[in-house]
């Protein structure tokens, strides 16, 4: 168990694994500072040791209409921006370990053909490097995570993405055999890594994938999220060629928006990456993929920490 006492802030606390994160760090025994931009001008107790903070009170210093005080954060855990997890690091020297998340998109996507994308990749890299060089240079513990298809929750726009592909059209059309290997991981249990990373006896310097308790082909996957549908879902596979001029045709519907050639292309490429010795070191077993209907809503005991929406 955490102490009341030890103060951990969290980025990116409305994402997906924020959600889900800070129930579990109350539930720990440890007192949340919640991150966000929308939050209020003053510092807002959502429940007992969760407290919600604009991301400037940490980071720039900016108070409300009044002096705020607040204690410093003893831990980081960053589900936002790396570069917002950087300026934390040089700012708060109270800090003893940081957790941040990244993606195995840095490493899957960096020689992509789609330019954008290996732009994005190139400066997440560099975000990396950076957090990384200035945790050493404090000698700070850092667990950089870098996640596989996280789903969970409904906010992600991978597995979330089919299932609302099955829903609407009760059809997914796929890349061939769509044959390339997959590891999707419930947020839940990456937000249930950070906390034993926080709790472990002996930090955890150290980057590594962090990925689902199945390893399954893109079809297999699919198939389990169409199983999810009332009716019976179509999985044609189309040459690779046929599906992205389809998927362009499509480009302005909100449900497919963002799917490229390279999305496509990827149906058939292997996405899978090793982390047993995380998990070894932190005795963690995420759960096998087998995804619900709840898995596609926030749940009523997270909801609970957000931010109100009628503040």
């Amino acid at each position: 168990m955490g102490s009341a006492r030890e103060v951990v802030c969290v980025t990116g606390a409305s994402s997906q694994l924020g959600v889900f994160l800070l129930p579990r760090l109350r539930e720990a025994g440890f007192r949340v500072l919640a991150l966000g931009r929308n939050a209020p001008l003053r510092p807002l107790d959502v429940a007992d040791r969760v407290t919600w903070m604009r991301t400037g009170f940490l980071v720039d210093g900016e108070r409300g209409d009044q002096v705020v005080r607040q204690p410093p954060p003893d831990q980081l855990v960053s589900c936002g921006p790396l570069d917002l997890a950087l300026r934390l690091v040089l700012r708060h020297p109270s800090l003893q370990r940081v957790v941040a998340f990244s993606s195995s998109s840095v490493l899957s996507k960096a020689d992509s053909k789609d330019r954008q994308e290996r732009d994005r990749m190139a400066v997440m890299a560099a975000d990396e490097e950076a957090l990384t060089i200035a945790c050493a240079d404090r000698g700070l513990p850092l667990l950089l995570l870098r996640p596989t298809l996280i789903y969970g929750c409904g906010m992600d726009r991978n597995v979330s993405l089919l299932a609302e592909l099955a829903a609407r059209f009760g059809l997914i059309p796929l890349a061939g055999a769509a044959g390339g290997l997959r590891q999707p991981v419930h947020a839940d249990d990456l937000a249930a890594l950070a906390v034993l990373a926080l709790q472990s006896a002996r930090p955890v310097d150290a980057a590594s994938a962090a990925s689902g308790g199945t390893t399954l082909t893109y079809r297999e996957m699919v198939e389990r999220i169409a199983a999810l549908q009332p009716r019976p879902v179509r999985l044609p596979g189309l040459p690779e060629g046929l599906l992205v001029a389809l998927l362009w045709m499509l480009s302005s519907m909100k449900a497919v928006r963002g799917a490229g050639p390279e999305m496509v292309r990827r149906q058939n490429q292997d996405l899978v990456f090793d982390d047993s010795a995380l998990r070894l070191a932190l005795d963690w077993t995420p759960r096998p993929f087998d995804p619900r209907p709840e898995d596609f809503e926030v749940p009523e005991h997270c909801r609970a920490l957000q931010l109100p929406l009628d503040r």
